[in-house]
């Protein structure tokens, strides 16, 4: 009477299941199994099982012993995967067999007992046993399925992460309880067998190359008296492989011997390392696929490497410059030996391009130039040949600027890249009205990563208009201005955009002359620093400073847009742009011949990509005859202040205050910044 009883049940489970359950089928041959009442997560342990009972079968005709015996397994996967009161019937009705299942109650794992004593946490171990569990999808986590798959997983997982210990010999056994409470929990007992303890004794080093030896015996100096396994020194074999690959020594083998005593202890390791041959880049081979341009960029930008032993670094940093020119949206870089000769091999770069042509359209604010607005066109492979072709228009409170560049990303073949600049620029925010045309040429090269220097030249012709200035107040008002220099920078901070850690200098060298009828002469320089170090995961310290100098003329000599200022959201933010020094009545800044700026801040992220900050700065304007690069100003002005950054992928979005602590007759108590970028 029970056992019909307990059928009914089942069957009117199985009735109320139909609606929401899938029907699901196996096919191999002409034989089709078809099987209602289970969900996908139970379909998926059943597939695999009755595909291979159907295999077994050898293609035969379907009959009633197999239909009956793949029942008879389905219901026995069930009850391993905590299904214990699942139901299958059969019907064998032309040609198909049709495994009707009744699934009941799901089993879930009850109280989790260990059994035998290890270094480990208990907790820990529980973690691991029931970590395939827990990581099924929807599983409550309070609550873990019995699926007996997952939980030997589990007591693998235990056993593995004890052997990682140096516990090599450690075992483990499930001892699930003979059955389930009525809320239907079933325990477990985990037994474990730990065993005796292995750990690295003394570790040697046979064959490394000469420039290799010193680095790879501190590599071994951290092992001796570490947990010792199998895995470990295969890690270590790897890396030993990678750095001989490194620098060149690309079909190096390592191996090592050791021998286990039953009783553990200290295990002795020889590593030994064969290099072969190392390996000299015969020549660059680009895939294909690129085009002409992009052929050309990649065979100049990888062209030093050609003739020279390989070096993973050297190969890095010449595959960044590639990525540089912004042509590729991902590339990559692969040594193929020459014919059967491993000493020689040709660096083959594949990879994609990106899309050439971009047009851009910005709006924005400033709280020096107000509100703008612009649109800007990149070609980056202009006319197949490789090179970058810009153009930009801007429009803002102070008026248009606009230019048009041309960049050769390895001009001549050469490692440097050469930009020429023609650019137009009406500048009308103070009491005069400057317009002015610009032709220059820069010609750069990035000798490593941090290092790179260029040279530059500059042609501009300006005419300046004003009915409220004086010729001291304003210089030249019809002027030529030619310039050739040098600039240099070192950049060991993190990110350029968004740095956190790090530092960088930069100096920048620039004479007049007089090559096309320039009727200006000075000369300017420009050192400029800063350190950036994280405190811990959320606050960040950084400093800097700047100093600029223009020697061999007096103010009023020098026209007034190429004087030096301070004063602004990138110097002492106290004040205005440009307003930290001489005014004039109408609001306009004269500038000087020296400024120095020097500042320390403290930032803080809030929230993700939100970081408040406090911050002090000092600076002064000189405007007397500079004799020196390093001359400045002992009249120091000051600002405090504290400001948001809301960090984008192309720089914070920065809002300062900087408070004057000093305020002299005509100055304000302080000034509001809204700018993109950091200070410093």
């Amino acid at each position: 009477m029970t056992s019909v009883f307990h059928f009914m049940r089942c069957w009117i489970c199985w009735l109320l299941l139909c609606g929401t359950a899938a029907a699901f089928e196996v096919k191999h041959g002409n034989a089709i199994v078809r099987v209602d009442g289970v969900e996908d997560a139970q379909w998926k342990a059943l597939e695999g099982m009755l595909k291979d009972q159907l295999t077994l079968n050898g293609g035969g005709p379907l009959s009633e012993p197999l239909a009956d015996d793949l029942a008879f397994f389905a219901r026995q996967h069930l009850i391993r995967d905590g299904w214990p009161e699942a139901e299958v019937g059969w019907e064998l009705s032309a040609g198909v067999i049709s495994l009707s299942v009744v699934p009941g109650h799901r089993l879930s794992v009850g109280t989790v007992t260990m059994k035998g004593a290890t270094v480990l946490p208990e907790a820990e171990l529980q973690k691991y046993l029931l970590q395939p569990t827990l990581e099924r999808p929807e599983v409550n986590q309070k609550l873990p399925q019995w699926v007996a798959a997952d939980l030997e997983q589990g007591a693998g997982l235990v056993q593995r992460r004890l052997r990682a210990e140096g516990y090599l010999n450690a075992t483990t056994r499930l001892l699930p309880a003979p059955g389930h409470d009525a809320e239907m929990r079933r325990d477990l007992t985990l037994e474990v067998v730990q065993g005796p303890k292995f750990v690295f004794g003394n570790v040697s080093l046979i064959g490394a190359p000469t420039e290799l030896d010193k680095k790879m015996r501190a590599l071994l100096t951290e092992i001796p008296g570490s947990s010792f396994n199998e895995a470990r020194v295969q890690q270590i074999e790897q890396r030993l492989r990678s750095m001989c690959a490194e620098r060149g020594w690309l079909y190096a083998e390592t191996t090592s011997k050791y021998e286990l005593r039953k009783s553990g202890g200290a295990v002795d390791v020889v590593f030994e390392v064969v290099p072969g041959e190392r390996v000299k880049i015969s020549r660059v081979v680009t895939h294909p696929g690129f085009s002409k341009g992009s052929q050309r960029v990649l065979l100049g930008k990888f062209k030093p490497l050609e003739g020279r032993i390989y070096e993973a670094a050297d190969a890095d940093f010449f595959f960044k410059r590639a990525l540089d020119t912004g042509m590729f949206a991902l590339l990559d870089t692969k040594v193929v030996p020459v014919n059967t000769d491993k000493s020689l091999g040709e660096l083959h770069v594949s990879g994609e391009e990106t899309q050439p042509i971009t047009l851009g359209f910005e709006i924005g604010f400033d709280t020096f130039l107000g509100g703008q607005a612009g649109v800007t066109y990149k070609n980056t492979n202009w006319r197949e040949s490789g090179n970058t072709l810009a153009a930009e228009l801007t429009y803002s409170v102070a008026g248009p600027v606009g230019f048009v560049s041309h960049t050769n990303p390895v001009f001549r073949n050469s490692p440097y890249a050469l930009t020429s600049r023609l650019a137009l620029e009406q500048f009308n925010l103070f009491e005069y009205d400057r317009i002015g045309t610009t032709l220059s040429f820069d010609l750069v090269r990035r000798v490593s990563g941090p290092l790179s220097y260029g040279f530059f030249f500059n042609s501009s012709a300006n005419t300046v208009n004003t009915k409220k200035l004086t010729k001291p107040e304003t210089g030249p008002t019809n002027y030529t201005l030619e310039g050739i220099g040098v600039n240099v920078i070192y950049d060991k901070r993190d990110s350029p955009i968004l740095p956190k850690d790090g530092w960088f200098i930069s100096g920048r060298l620039e004479q007049t002359v007089s090559l096309l009828g320039g009727n200006v002469s000075f000369m300017r320089t420009d050192i400029r620093g800063a350190w950036y170090k994280p405190l811990t995961s959320r606050l960040r310290f950084a400093t800097g400073a700047e100093l600029s100098n223009i020697m061999g003329a007096a103010a009023s000599e020098i026209p007034i847009d190429s004087r030096v200022f301070n004063g602004g959201p990138n110097s002492v933010r106290s004040f205005a742009q440009r307003e930290l020094g001489p005014v004039t009545p109408g609001g306009t800044p004269l500038g000087g011949t020296s400024a120095l700026f020097a500042s320390a801040e403290f930032s803080y992220e809030l929230i993700t990509n939100l970081e408040f900050a406090v911050f002090a700065d000092a600076g002064s304007l000189g405007r007397g005859s500079n004799s020196s690069p390093l001359s400045y100003s002992s009249d120091f002005r000051y600002g405090v202040g504290a400001g948001l950054r809301y960090l984008l992928p192309f720089g914070p979005i920065r809002i300062d205050y900087g408070h004057n602590p000093n305020k002299r007759t005509g100055e304000g108590s302080g000034m509001l910044h809204v700018t993109v970028g950091f200070a410093f």
